[in-house]
Parts: structure tokens; C-alpha cells; sequence
């Protein structure tokens, strides 16, 4: 809008005109002043700085999607934070990455998580994905029966992995301890590979390897009690900064109930995440129902199915987890109450 300079002197206007005429420029002046004054306000408010946060994750599976369905909903932007995603193939590096300080927090392998612990890393896990180990033991479609798997190989991604303890939790189970050899490929796309290379004989994994792959063993159905990763900080960062902590884990428990309130996303997501693996977004959002849980807490019966598995049953004096923040979410009304 043009300014339209008054080319007359106030001095030469009626006493009557230069009192509205100032009164006038006393509101112009009043209303510039409260706009300056709150445009440091709407700018502070607009560009506020969120908080940085390194958020390791273990694999290209559909057991990540709560991490990932977080991230691409807002669910750690709302809450203040700058989330970076970040993928570190196995949890033993998860581990390294958490004791070392180069992530704050990460989704990674239970028992590579629980065995730090146990030995002394100063480590906590604060929430959990599954009750029942998520993996399916594929094989080749010649394969009737597990003891047709004596003296063949089975691809891992690395060993002390997430799927190298399930694939050793189903030989046990399967009576087939020792009597196979596993092989080490490095990720899942590479253990994948392995298999399709006949380098390998059969793969424990959350999807096929290849599309001919025939399922022998489906691990939930083995009913052990089993959470396949959990969400952990480091002590330090738990003590330090637990009003951090508490928002990570409200975020990440908005995910994981996002993924069942929204499917539309939820396959929108998948699709993006699991592009390098491949498979149909419907299947892998038919895993999430099957065996995401629907309240990721740290339920103590998986940590004892780890700690049993890795020879420490006698553990008096360790804390391995801490519910506070989800059991405050079952609390504040969970999935409902977590979207506040």
C-alpha cells in the first residue's frame, strides 16, 4: 500500500486538526510498536532448535517399522527433536555405537543388547518390538524335514546378530545344534544373496531370500518367549538426560501404534524402507500385525529367554531394563494417550 505524505504543516492546521491528526499517528506508532515487539516471539517460536538425535537401527525388516513409522509421521519432530535415522546392520555394532556415544539411542538385537549388559556395559533398554521371535527358517523347496539340514550350511548376517540368535534358538529347538554350519555374510541383502547363490542352504530371516524359498519353521510358532530388539540408551544418557529419553520413547511408541491405526502410511512407509529387500508392502504390513507388539514394553520373560540362551541365569543386581516410561504410557491411556 502507497504512503500518502500530508504535504500540509501541522502547524498551519486548526487546533482541532492537529489533535486528530496526532492522535492518529499515535495509533500508527502504537500498533508498529507491538508488531515489533512480537515478531522476536513469532520467530523464536517459528525456528526454536530441536534437539539432534542419532537413532541407530539393525535391519531392513518390518521389525524396524516402529522407528521408521515414527520418523515419517513427526512423532519425534513434534516432540522436539531432530531425529536421524541410522542403519548399522547388526547389534553388536549397535553395542560399539551406544558405549562409544556416536548414537544416543537404537532398535538393535536383544540378546547383543543383554549379553553387553550382563558383562558390563552401561547400557538400559527402555522398550521393546515383539514377543515372540519374528523370523521364519527358510529352505529349498526339495526340503521336507529339519533333519534333511544335517551338514548344510545356513546364512546369518553376522554372528551375535538378532538373526544369528534366532537361527541358533531354532536348531536348539529343532535338535540340530552342531550338526549345521552357519555362515556370516555381513547384512541381510547379502545374506539374502548367499542363499540365492546356492553359497548357502538355507536362511532364518523375516522374509523369503528368494521366491521359491519354501518356509520349514515359522519361530513364533515355537512359543518362546523371545523380544527380537530393544530400544536402548546408554545409562549415562538415561541419567543425564531422561526428559530426552522419555520423549525418544514416546515417539517411538506413537510409531509403533500408528502402524496399526494407519494403514494407508503404514504401506506408504514399508514401501519406502523395505525397497532395497523388495517383497509386496501388503506382506510386509501383514508381519507388523502378526508380530510387532501392540504394547512395546521390555516384558521380563524375553529377557530371561535371552539370558538363558547365553549361558547367565544368575544376574541378581544388574539392571538390564526399565518400563518406567512405557508403563507411564499404559498409564497416560496407550496407543490414545501417546499421540499427546
Amino acid at each position: 500500500m502507497p504512503i500518502t505524505f500530508i504535504s500540509q504543516p501541522m502547524a498551519s492546521l486548526p487546533l482541532r486538526g492537529r489533535i486528530k491528526e496526532r492522535g492518529k499517528a499515535l495509533v500508527v506508532l502504537t500498533v508498529c510498536a507491538v508488531a515489533l515487539c512480537l515478531l522476536p516471539f513469532q520467530a523464536f517460536a517459528a525456528e526454536a532448535p530441536k534437539e539432534k538425535i542419532a537413532l541407530g537401527y539393525t535391519a531392513i525388516s518390518p521389525v524396524m517399522a516402529g522407528v521408521w513409522m515414527a520418523k515419517e509421521i513427526g512423532a519425534f519432530e513434534k516432540r522436539g527433536l531432530q531425529v536421524e535415522l541410522i542403519y548399522l546392520r547388526a547389534g553388536p555394532v549397535v553395542v560399539a555405537g551406544l558405549i562409544g556415544g556416536t548414537i544416543h539411542a537404537a532398535l538393535g538385537a536383544s540378546n547383543s543388547v543383554v549379553s553387553a549388559i550382563v558383562k558390563g556395559a552401561p547400557l538400559i533398554a527402555v522398550a521393546g518390538c515383539t514377543k515372540y521371535p519374528a523370523m521364519v527358517l527358510w529352505v529349498r523347496p526339495e526340503v521336507q524335514r529339519p533333519e534333511q539340514l544335517e551338514g548344510q550350511t545356513i546364512a546369518v548376517t553376522r554372528f551375535g546378530s538378532t538373526g544369528d540368535f534366532v537361527t541358533r534358538m531354532i536348531l536348539r529347538k529343532l535338535d540340530l545344534e552342531g550338526k549345521v554350519k552357519l555362515r556370516q555374510f555381513g547384512g541381510q541383502i547379502e545374506a539374502d544373496l548367499g542363499f540365492r547363490t546356492r553359497q548357502a542352504d538355507a536362511r532364518v530371516s523375516s522374509q523369503k531370500p528368494t521366491p521359491d524359498a519354501r518356509q520349514l519353521v515359522d519361530a513364533a510358532d515355537l512359543k518362546i518367549p523371545f523380544d527380537m530388539d530393544f530400544l536402548a540408551v546408554s545409562t549415562d544418557f538415561y541419567k543425564r538426560s531422561f526428559p530426552t529419553v522419555d520423549r525418544i520413547v514416546r515417539g517411538y511408541a506413537e510409531g509403533m501404534a500408528a502402524l496399526r491405526a494407519d494403514k494407508p502410511k503404514a504401506l506408504e512407509v514399508l514401501a519406502k524402507y523395505m525397497r532395497e529387500r523388495g517383497g509386496l508392502a501388503e506382506e510386509h504390513y501383514q508381519y507388523v500385525v502378526r508380530y510387532l507388539s501392540p504394547v512395546p514394553r521390555v516384558e521380563p520373560a524375553a529377557v530371561e529367554t535371552v539370558l538363558k540362551m547365553i549361558g547367565h541365569t544368575n544376574v541378581s543386581g544388574v539392571k538390564i531394563y526399565d518400563n518406567t516410561i512405557m508403563d507411564r504410557l499404559v498409564q497416560e491411556g496407550y496407543p490414545e494417550g501417546v499421540k499427546k
